[in-house]
């Protein structure tokens, strides 16, 4: 039965006074008011960090030109996600690496993208070239808004969108957009890195193991609460603030159709950005890099910190029926290797975890080497049907074009 309330006498006379404003003005005051908390947010004009608006660059660079080695041959393949052009490479095993595979049916395919802002002309392709040269087919996509792929405005993080552009690759590959017999789609693997890491778990937990034979899950994102308490934490509450207006301003800007509001993806201490790193990591971050497809730029659009808070991967994991290998940094400050604990715990005796002494970025870089590719080619081997022959690496990295995230 619905408890009481008894007001205070104090509460009881105020109540019954005669109102001090009328409704009218008080409807007025609150337009009024509006407006200029609207008007202040849409323009910051106390914060110089923001960036209004960024165009798209189409040039053709030299590093997205198509690739033939003794290994592997790469092309760009297009593919359609809600309407929209997603632009991705696909790397197919040449006649001299299929000669050492099973010739009894196509590779397997591992499809791939990049992290939180980033996209595949960042340091992916060291990746895909020793898969391929392994044996595999892989294709490596770009997010809606960003690289080459189609999308308006352009650096706009949106984990449902992503999840979507996950889910429209992989329907894409087992629908045969790659040709007929050029990859065998009942073999596909899902890898992904930080963000990434994240997406792929929870695109094999919502397609199960009919779809998702194999995940690779590098230094994964996993739990929204925390990451925001940890941003709380270390930054404060004034600092967390001045992002969170920058977020509004970006949103509002968006409902009455004018360009966004930038802020950095990556910054040091103090910086109006989305993650701040120390100084070891920001080295990785700050150092000379070359153009990148579609002129990415350090910024992201920042109404993406206003639903950001309702992902949370370790809450898929759980669901999950196949084969999972994580790796994760012991160093990390972005991805906790705490984390990553859980969330192989919680997939259970299906999941493996790889742990590494290193940071963050200081992991996706290092990761690319032979070395530490030799235990997730391993265990693609194991579980896509044993087809991944012990190959020699792809031949030095001729074609990997530096990045901040390279």
């Amino acid at each position: 039965m619905p408890t009481k309330l008894n007001m205070p006498a104090r509460a009881q006379v105020l109540r019954s006074s005669r109102p001090l404003v009328s409704r009218h003005s008080a409807f007025l005051g609150a337009v009024v008011g509006g407006a200029i908390m609207g008007g202040a947010v849409m323009s910051l004009p106390w914060e110089d960090e923001v960036v209004y608006g960024m165009t798209r660059d189409m040039e053709v660079l030299d590093h997205l030109q198509p690739l033939s080695t003794e290994q592997y041959e790469r092309t760009t393949v297009y593919f359609d996600s809600h309407g929209i052009r997603c632009e991705a490479w696909f790397y197919e095993p040449s006649a001299k690496t299929r000669g050492q595979m099973d010739q009894g049916r196509p590779p397997p395919v591992v499809v791939m993208a990049h992290g939180l802002g980033s996209q595949k002309d960042m340091g992916l392709h060291p990746y895909a070239e020793q898969f391929a040269a392994a044996g595999l087919a892989v294709v490596v996509f770009d997010y809606r808004s960003f690289g080459g792929s189609d999308g308006w405005p352009r650096h706009e993080v949106d984990w449902r969108k992503h999840l979507e552009d996950w889910e429209a690759a992989v329907e894409w590959v087992r629908a045969g957009g790659l040709g007929t017999g050029r990859v065998d789609p009942s073999r596909l693997a899902l890898w992904g890195v930080s963000y990434s890491g994240g997406h792929v778990l929870c695109t094999a937990a919502a397609l199960g193991p009919d779809k998702v034979a194999a995940v690779v899950a590098n230094e994964p994102y996993l739990q929204a609460q925390k990451a925001v308490s940890k941003l709380i934490q270390e930054r404060g509450v004034l600092p967390m603030a001045r992002v969170v207006a920058a977020a509004m301003n970006d949103k509002v800007r968006s409902l009455l159709g004018l360009p966004p509001a930038y802020i950095k993806l990556v910054g040091g201490a103090g910086e109006l950005s989305l993650l701040q790193l120390g100084e070891e990591e920001l080295a990785h971050v700050q150092r000379p890099a070359p153009r990148r497809q579609g002129g990415w730029q350090n910024l992201l659009a920042a109404r993406m910190l206003l639903g950001a808070a309702a992902y949370n991967p370790i809450s898929h994991v759980a669901q999950i029926k196949c084969p999972v290998l994580v790796v994760a940094g012991t160093k990390d400050d972005v991805c906790p290797v705490d984390q990553a604990r859980d969330a192989v715990e919680r997939i259970g005796p299906k999941a493996r975890l790889i742990e590494r002494p290193h940071g963050h970025i200081e992991l996706h870089k290092r990761g690319a080497e032979p070395e530490q590719l030799r235990s997730i080619i391993e265990f693609l081997q194991e579980h896509l049907g044993g087809v991944v022959v012990d190959a020699s690496p792809a031949a030095p990295f001729a074609h990997t074009a530096e990045s901040q995230f390279g």
